[in-house]
């Protein structure tokens, strides 16, 4: 059975928490205005652009990275606690098969776009999985505490 006590004075609990803001910047990281505004600077030469354009998308891959490990950390901790949770909570397991099947889409997806080299890449998909995981999974525990 699952033991909230030990639970909540567990480090584990500091280890799941996310932060959608933190995942913000990769909105807008990716798009054309801070390109046009380096082009429109003078002496601005075409390699200039392609190496900005480099190190955006290696960036944007960074955070691509973290987001994933942020995914699999809360879900690896939402498969323990649905492990835990008597019979009744069975629905849960559906929810993270689900989660999960929806993060890889949204990952291929951005994947495919980055490999095109499309400026403008929607990250909410992946962001809003993980985000509803961890909110599932607290309305679970929630009533558990009861």
């Amino acid at each position: 059975m699952f033991d909230l006590e030990a639970y909540k004075s567990s480090d584990a609990q500091q280890e799941v928490e996310f932060s959608a803001a933190r995942y913000e910047p990769m909105a807008r990281l990716l798009e054309n205005d801070d390109l046009l505004f380096l082009k429109s600077q003078p002496g601005f030469r075409p390699e200039m652009g392609k190496k900005f354009n480099r190190e955006r998308r290696r960036i944007f891959r960074m955070y691509l990275r973290d987001l994933s490990n942020d995914f699999y950390r809360l879900h690896a901790h939402a498969r323990a606690v649905a492990a835990s949770l008597p019979a009744d909570h069975a629905p849960l397991l559906g929810m993270l098969i689900r989660q999960q099947l929806r993060f890889w889409y949204e990952m291929a997806a951005i994947e495919m776009r980055l490999s095109l080299g499309v400026s403008s890449i929607n990250v909410r998909g992946l962001v809003d999985a993980i985000a509803g995981m961890q909110s599932e999974i607290g309305r679970v525990v929630a009533p558990a505490a009861a």
